[in-house]
C-alpha cells in the first residue's frame, strides 16, 4: 500500500509519459501543500543496483499509472499496490492553485491598473498624444474616477456575496457528504462487527464434536438496514452474498434460541458450505482444526471481508497452505487440485474440487466425528473405481468396484435376511449397524447373515456365507471386544 506516511512505501517507478521505456525513472517522492517533486532520480539501468526488497517494491507499481495518480491526487492518504486510490483527493492540488490565481488576478487587475490609467491619460493627456482617435480619449476623459470605482465596487460587491453564498452551499453540500460518509463508516464498522464476530462463532461451534447449546451471536433484524446504507461499496452480487450470510447467521442463533437442537449443526454446516472453499465440507472433521475460519474462507467471502473491514484491519488473501494450531500443513492447494492431510501428516486427499465436491481423485472420506466412512477413488463427483464403504471402527460394508456412485463388482457384507433370503428391510440393514441391533438374542430368531457377490450390478446370495443371526451377533461381539481390547 502507497502511502506518504510511509517513506519506503514511496519509492517507486517513475516514467515519461510519452516514452515509457527506455527513459524510466526511480525515485523518492516529495509531496507538499501544492506539488508533487522527484527529490532523487537515477535511470532505469540502475535498477540492478537496488537491494533485493528496493527492487521488489518496485515491480508492484504500474508505471504511468502510479505517476498519474500521484500528480493528481497528492493529498490522498493512502493508494492501493495496483495505483487505485482508496478516497477522495483532499487539500488544494496544483489544478485547484492556479484556478484561485487567476480569478484573484481578474478582481483584483481592473482595481489597481484601470484608475491609474484614468488618471494618467486624465492628467498627462500628451503621452497618449499618438492615438489617432480622439473619440477613444473623450471617453475616457468624460469617465470620472470616483464614479468608475463605486461602481466597480457594487460589481465586486456582487460577486463576492455570489462567491459566499456558493461557497456556504458547497460548505453545506460537504457537510452533509461528510456526515454521510461518517454514518456510512459506522455502518460498515457495526456489519463488520457481527459478520467476523458470528462466523468465527459458527466455526468455533464446529470444534466441538457434540454440544447442547453453543453462544451463538445475536443478530438483530436492524443489521440489514446498515446493510443496505453501505450497499454503494459492492457490487449486486456481493450485497445478495453479504444479506444471504447474514441471515443465515440470524436463523442460526434463533434455532438454538428455540433449543432446536437437531437442526443447528446442520444449519451451521450450510452456513459453512456457503462461505468456505469446497474442500471444507467434505472434510470438515481435519480443516476445522485451521488456526482461523478466514485461512477457509472462499474468494467471495475474501472479498466481503476486506470491503467490510476497517483501515485499521489487515486485509485476507486465498493461501495455498493451511495450517492447524499446532503449525501442520493440514491442506495443500495447486491450481485446482486439493492435497488434505490429518493431525499425523498422512495424506487422505488429492483431488480436484468445485461447489458439487469431489470432481476426481482420490480421498478417505469422513464424517463429522472423524468416522472414516469411505476410501477409494472418485469420478464426475461420485463414487467411480475402486473402492470401500465403512462403518465405525472400519468395519467393511461394501467393497469393490464403484460406478456412478453404486457398487457394481465386488462383495456386500454381513447383511440381515430372512430365511427365504430377502432384505429385512427395503435397504441393506448391516449386522454390525446399531441402527438395527436389537436388545436379546431372541428378537434375531428368524433372521439371518450372509454375504452378497455383486457382478455387474446385479447381486447374489454367497451361500457358504448365510448364518444365524444369533450365532453371527455373538460371533461379532467377541470380535468387537477383541478389537477394542
Amino acid at each position: 500500500m502507497l502511502t506518504k506516511l510511509n517513506h519506503k512505501l514511496l519509492r517507486c517507478i517513475f516514467s515519461k509519459l510519452n516514452n515509457k521505456c527506455p527513459d524510466e525513472y526511480v525515485g523518492d517522492v516529495e509531496i507538499t501543500s501544492y506539488s508533487v517533486n522527484l527529490k532523487k532520480k537515477y535511470i532505469c539501468s540502475a535498477r540492478n543496483e537496488l537491494d533485493e526488497e528496493e527492487r521488489r517494491d518496485l515491480e508492484n507499481f504500474d508505471d504511468e499509472k502510479v505517476l498519474c495518480i500521484v500528480l493528481e491526487s497528492p493529498h490522498n492518504k493512502e493508494f492501493e499496490a495496483d495505483g487505485t486510490p482508496l478516497g477522495p483527493a483532499r487539500g488544494i492540488t496544483g489544478t485547484k492553485l492556479k484556478i484561485i490565481l487567476i480569478v484573484i488576478f481578474i478582481i483584483v487587475f481592473p482595481v489597481l491598473v484601470i484608475p491609474l490609467l484614468f488618471s494618467v491619460m486624465n492628467y498627462l493627456p500628451d503621452i497618449f498624444s499618438f492615438l489617432s482617435f480622439n473619440l477613444e480619449r473623450e471617453f475616457f476623459a468624460e469617465i470620472q474616477l470616483n464614479s468608475y470605482l463605486t461602481l466597480y465596487l457594487s460589481i465586486i460587491s456582487i460577486i463576492v456575496s455570489a462567491i459566499i453564498a456558493i461557497s456556504l452551499f458547497r460548505f453545506e453540500r460537504q457537510q452533509k457528504r461528510r456526515e454521510k460518509e461518517q454514518q456510512q463508516k459506522q455502518n460498515k464498522e457495526m456489519v463488520f462487527f457481527f459478520f467476523e464476530r458470528a462466523i468465527t462463532q459458527a466455526f468455533n461451534s464446529q470444534q466441538k464434536t457434540f454440544w447442547d447449546s453453543f453462544d451463538f451471536v445475536d443478530i438483530s433484524d436492524n443489521i440489514f438496514s446498515r446493510i443496505n446504507s453501505i450497499k454503494s461499496l459492492m457490487n449486486n452480487e456481493q450485497f445478495m452474498l453479504l444479506n444471504k450470510i447474514i441471515d443465515k447467521l440470524k436463523n442460526t442463533y434463533e434455532l438454538e434460541k428455540d433449543d432446536n437442537y437437531p437442526v443447528v449443526r446442520p444449519a451451521v454446516d450450510e452456513l459453512m458450505e456457503l462461505i468456505t472453499i469446497p474442500v471444507y465440507s467434505t472434510f470438515q472433521y481435519h480443516l476445522k482444526q485451521s488456526k482461523s475460519v478466514w485461512d477457509l474462507s472462499n474468494k467471495d467471502t475474501i472479498e466481503l471481508y476486506n470491503i467490510l473491514a476497517p483501515d485499521d484491519k489487515a486485509k485476507i488473501y486465498s493461501k495455498d497452505k493451511i495450517l492447524n494450531k499446532d503449525g501442520n500443513v493440514i491442506l495443500e492447494t495447486e491450481n485446482e487440485l486439493f492435497r488434505v492431510f490429518d493431525s499425523d501428516g498422512h495424506k487422505i486427499c488429492e483431488a480436484e474440487f468445485d461447489k458439487q465436491g469431489i470432481v476426481e481423485g482420490e480421498a478417505k472420506i469422513f464424517d463429522f466425528e472423524g468416522t472414516l466412512i469411505y476410501e477409494g477413488e472418485f469420478e464426475n463427483h461420485q463414487r467411480n473405481g475402486q473402492g470401500v464403504e465403512y462403518l465405525y471402527n472400519r468395519i467393511k460394508t461394501k467393497e469393490g468396484t464403484w460406478q456412478d456412485g453404486e457398487l457394481v463388482d465386488g462383495i456386500i457384507y454381513n447383511v440381515l435376511i430372512w430365511e427365504d433370503k430377502s432384505l429385512l428391510a427395503d435397504q441393506f440393514c448391516f449386522l454390525a449397524d446399531e441402527r438395527y441391533r436389537f436388545s436379546s438374542l431372541e428378537s434375531y430368531d428368524g433372521l439371518y447373515v450372509c454375504s452378497f457377490s455383486v457382478n455387474d450390478g446385479k447381486r447374489h446370495v454367497i451361500d457358504n456365507s448365510i448364518k444365524p443371526a444369533e450365532l453371527a451377533i455373538e460371533n461379532f461381539k467377541i470380535e468387537h471386544d477383541l478389537f477394542d481390547n
